[in-house]
């Protein structure tokens, strides 16, 4: 790879770059049901991550890759709007889960099909069937390697601590 970039951060920014544009356009296509994209991020790692389940915070922040105090703040603005439940769990008192309520039943809608549709088409218009279930299939692979790995220890981190 002598004389060419190195594409990893390339990559790294792009990534960031567009979910800066997902996280807007997803936010004009939910303003009508007074959501945010973060807001339909945890419903969909609720509904689609638990199937029939009620996960803890602590699960579903694994889940949506974020800390649970994160989880709970997103959590109390879904149950303000309806769209969800914040319970105790009857058989441990530590453990508060999420629970999705009826009202999530407006993705099921034909009108909301075609909303989808339409974003879906605006955000991957440039690609190919093809190239989508690649991106995908990559994207996923990426997460569950990310996701999978510790955390390690910050080098800079402890560059910094011994400079002071």
């Amino acid at each position: 790879m002598h004389g060419q970039p190195d594409p990893r951060p390339i990559a790294f920014g792009t990534l960031f770059v567009v979910a800066q544009h997902l996280d807007r356009l997803g936010d004009l296509v939910l303003a009508p049901l007074g959501l945010t994209t973060k807001q339909w991020l945890l419903l969909a790692v609720v509904q689609e991550g638990f199937a029939g389940g009620r996960p803890t915070l602590t699960q579903a922040a694994a889940a949506y890759g974020t800390s649970r105090q994160n989880v709970k703040a997103i959590a109390r603005g879904l149950e303000a709007a309806g769209y969800l439940r914040i319970v105790a769990d009857p058989d441990d008192r530590r453990a508060t889960r999420l629970a999705v309520t009826d009202r999530v039943q407006i993705f099921t809608t034909p009108e909301w099909h075609a909303r989808e549709e339409a974003f879906f088409a605006f955000a991957f218009g440039d690609l190919d069937a093809a190239e989508v279930a690649r991106l995908a299939h990559l994207l996923q692979r990426w997460l569950a390697g990310v996701a999978a790995r510790p955390v390690p220890a910050p080098p800079l981190a402890e560059q910094d601590a011994t400079a002071r």
